[in-house]
């Protein structure tokens, strides 16, 4: 073969083919193609979520990894991992649903409270008179006298990005226009009758959740959300922040895909509402410090390696146009601080809507994703204190053989009742895997049946099944399955999940120690996030994902770092409270804690039964 030989790489049921190098592997086809496969460990070979059917066509032979990773029946049927296989000849491939990272649930709302608006930006209606021979000042000069004239606004300066757009704008307009201004410097016009808007974004490590605002009313115009393109590379931090310091422009390429991203739900939302993308004057991003860096392109070696350095934790305002986001020309966007670590403005955006800050209750408020943010608000106190968990992917289906993201035919909910087993999927299609909710409960119904001992490890009297590799409990047959294929939970699955809920118990009970509180004084814990608005309390608690908290009331509040996103948009004191907030809040990073060890060996056993 020579270096420069093409092949084509077919991909059903999508559709979509593509010509690739012979070298490159069926992973880098599929990014090539615009298909995104899930790949925990962003294509090392090691987390086996990328699997794919070669229909036809020849490929490089079975590695090591693929043969630890995938069952023989697999291998037999043709399966693959993406990430280890290239193409040798023109293939068709088979993309099973859940190897596709897309068409998951994506939680974008909250059951928290609006707030009154108190913008930045304003609109000011203004009428200038056509230049003629006898009036030839500039465009600009003739827009800032009438503003002088007509409202008194002296102090007026343009924005530079507004001057090359002014000229046709006014006159499209015929001199007639709403004047978009952000304190006293003039950042667009819009037609008379349109309203500045404003967009709010929780950019998560899985999942994008956008808004659409009137920065006038505050209200929330529509909502969208999509499956967060960096997860190609890595779908925990840690592999997108190694990916970016071993490939070439690689801080360029994932930012670019985010910003593509950004672009198309601002676009899709302003189409929907009939408005235009100069009425978006005004942005503000929230998300936990790596995301953000990757959003800015900013050097990330620093922040993967301890002490993990942010390159700034303060809140920032850039140019829309630097992140190549359709705005109005001189809009902004308002990044808020950071805490420190890997605790972000999603966080402090988390504290902010959730009112934590201000509970008169020695409060909890925990926000569960691949990546767990937990602050402790302790009343007379003026600080509050926060920890970041590496809780890891696997509450987000990954890591998990039989794991995906809450798409159509997710497992939901697991439950054992008199009738037997009772499971529930999203919209109610043909079970194909377990979601995040769905493994929770299953292992939560396991340890109470009996099938699962303290330790975590299965129960092989009870569970009465042999395998040649490792224990293991079916749920779903292959012939009842929406995927042809078993749906079980491993021992390797419930290490996993002993792993995740171990660092999430683990902080909770540090940051009760450094605070000198017992778990029997807190009254409250505030549960936000996608997947914490869908879990059920009772089975966290079974399988001890939160230690004992006797007197506390567990209030789930859902995407909370979304609507502080949306209240820092519109509102100027909503900022100014955000940036006090992470002022006053104490980062603690628990790896230098001397019990967090024992701690987190501690929380990966199951706590004693109780009586149902």
């Amino acid at each position: 073969m020579t270096a420069n030989r093409e092949v084509t790489v077919q991909f059903q049921p999508i559709g979509r083919r593509v010509q690739v190098d012979w070298q490159a592997t069926l992973l880098d086809a599929a990014r090539q193609a615009g298909i995104a496969l899930t790949s925990t460990c962003g294509g090392e070979g090691n987390c086996g979520q990328c699997r794919i059917q070669v229909v036809s066509g020849e490929v490089t032979p079975l590695t090591e990894d693929e043969r630890y990773l995938l069952s023989e029946e697999e291998r037999r049927q043709g399966y693959r991992l993406a990430c280890c296989a290239r193409p040798l000849s023109d293939v068709r491939l088979h993309v099973p649903a859940d190897s596709l990272d897309s068409g998951q649930r994506l939680q974008i709302e909250s059951v928290l409270r609006p707030l009154s608006p108190d913008p930045l930006v304003r609109a000011v209606e203004v009428s200038c008179t056509p230049p003629t021979l006898e009036d030839s000042r500039s465009d600009w000069t003739r827009l800032r006298a009438a503003l002088a004239e007509q409202l008194g606004f002296r102090e007026i300066v343009p924005s530079s990005a507004l001057i090359p757009q002014l000229s046709q704008t006014a006159r499209q307009m015929n001199w007639q226009m709403n004047v978009l201004l952000r304190h006293a410097e003039v950042i667009g016009v819009i037609a008379p009758q349109k309203k500045p808007l404003g967009l709010a974004v929780d950019l998560g490590t899985t999942k994008i959740a956008a808004a659409l605002m009137d920065l006038e009313s505050g209200q929330t115009l529509c909502s969208s959300g999509a499956p967060n393109p960096q997860i190609s590379y890595g779908e925990d931090v840690v592999s997108r922040l190694a990916y970016v310091q071993r490939a070439r422009q690689g801080s360029q390429k994932m930012a670019e895909l985010v910003r593509q991203t950004l672009n198309q739900l601002l676009l899709d939302m302003v189409n929907k509402v009939e408005a235009s993308p100069e009425q978006v004057a005004e942005a503000c991003i929230v998300g936990n410090t790596a995301m953000t860096h990757l959003l800015m392109a900013w050097p990330v070696r620093q922040l993967a390696l301890a002490p993990y350095v942010a390159a700034t934790t303060e809140a920032l305002e850039i140019p829309a146009a630097e992140l190549n986001l359709r705005m109005a020309p001189g809009g902004r966007v308002y990044l808020p601080p950071a805490i420190g670590g890997y605790v972000g403005s999603d966080h402090v955006a988390m504290v902010l809507a959730s009112e934590l800050d201000r509970n008169e209750r020695l409060t909890i408020g925990i926000d569960i994703g691949t990546n767990t943010e937990i602050s402790l608000r302790v009343p007379g106190k003026e600080t509050l204190t926060a920890v970041s968990c590496a809780s890891g992917p696997a509450f987000e289906g990954a890591h998990i053989r039989d794991g995906m993201r809450a798409a159509s035919g997710a497992i939901e909910k697991v439950l054992f009742t008199d009738q037997g087993w009772q499971i529930g999927t999203v919209d109610n299609e043909p079970p194909i895997g377990f979601c995040g909710s769905g493994i929770l409960d299953a292992v939560a119904e396991l340890y109470r049946c009996g099938y699962l001992m303290p330790n975590g490890r299965f129960d092989r009297q009870k569970l009465k099944q042999t395998n040649d590799n490792e224990p293991r409990f079916v749920f779903v047959p292959a012939a009842q399955s929406g995927s042809g294929r078993e749906i079980a939970l491993t021992q390797k699955d419930i290490n996993e999940i002993q792993l995740a809920k171990g660092a999430i118990h683990a902080g909770m009970m540090i940051l009760l120690e450094a605070n000198q509180i017992s778990p029997q004084e807190v009254e409250e814990v505030i549960v936000a996030g996608a997947f914490g608005s869908y879990i059920r309390i009772p089975s966290a608690l079974q399988i001890g994902l939160f230690p004992p908290l006797p007197r506390a009331r567990y209030r789930q509040v859902g995407n909370a770092a979304a609507i502080g996103a949306q209240w820092m948009l519109i509102s100027k004191q909503a900022r100014q409270r955000a940036e006090e907030i992470a002022r006053r809040t104490r980062y603690l990073e628990l790896t230098i804690v001397p019990s967090f060890n024992r701690q987190f060996a501690h929380a990966m056993h199951f706590p004693p039964q109780t009586e149902t």
